[in-house]
């Protein structure tokens, strides 16, 4: 697809130049004012899905750890009380007794 583009400020046309001759030393070959163009909109596109992918990552991270946080509360509520239970049996104390304590 093709895109015109009016009205840019001269300054800004040089800079794309010299930034598009940079690219052409570096790689020894042409790297022309419109690679350089389509390469900036690709990599603000690709900048924007890598920011949403990971703004997605964080959540699901986020849901994670709070998933984590419950499991590891519960599991220590179950040790308390085995170990509560266990107690009660080691030590012979009627349940009955101090059913209020469990």
């Amino acid at each position: 697809m093709d895109i015109k583009v009016t009205n840019v400020d001269v300054s800004y046309i040089k800079e794309i130049d010299r930034k598009a001759e940079e690219i052409t030393q570096k790689l020894g070959r042409k790297f022309s004012r419109n690679e350089y163009i389509k390469m900036l909109i690709q990599n603000d596109c690709e900048l924007r899905l890598m920011k949403l992918k990971e703004d997605v990552f964080d959540q699901a991270i986020k849901g994670l750890n709070q998933t984590l946080d419950s499991q590891t509360n519960k599991l220590q509520e179950f040790i308390n009380s085995n170990n509560r239970l266990f107690y009660l049996l080691a030590s012979g104390i009627d349940i009955e007794d101090h059913s209020e304590k469990l």
